[in-house]
């Protein structure tokens, strides 16, 4: 018997409580959505590279992105830079997931880190880091107007 599920706040900042997954390993990208699905309250899109990646994103506008580092056309960083600079994406948290990683660009740009391989408990409490942390962020710089 399935419980209902209350979003953290985090989910209620934007305007879907939607992670876009961006990975070019179909069976990693599948697996990363169903563990996403089953533990936590968020929903998931999969794309598998950084075109698709930048269409689906203007159209869920998501609360996360877990993006892969080596992706066809595009690589995950790639991605985020040009999602920073569409309205509708600009400032979502994000998340890059490779075997190797830019760590000091990652670092430069706030983007959270995980490497492959990786362990779902990992994934799952990063994903709710980097969430709790945005809404944090958000909720500060809200006051500071009141």
């Amino acid at each position: 018997m399935s419980r209902p599920v209350i979003p953290p706040a985090a989910a209620q900042t934007f305007p879907s409580a939607t992670i876009l997954i961006v990975e070019g390993d179909k069976n990693i990208g599948e697996f990363l959505q169903h563990a996403i699905d089953e533990e936590t309250p968020y929903h998931t899109t999969v794309v598998s590279d950084g075109p698709h990646a930048l269409e689906k994103a203007q159209q869920i506008q998501p609360c996360l992105l877990l993006l892969d580092y080596q992706l066809r056309g595009m690589n995950g960083l790639e991605v985020f830079d040009r999602l920073q600079n569409m309205e509708e994406t600009r400032g979502v948290p994000a998340i890059i997931i490779s075997a190797t990683l830019p760590t000091e660009e990652l670092q430069r740009r706030g983007i959270y880190q995980l490497r492959k391989p990786m362990d779902l408990g990992c994934v799952i409490r990063m994903i709710t880091h980097a969430l709790a942390t945005f809404e944090e962020q958000h909720m500060s710089q809200n006051q500071q107007y009141i």
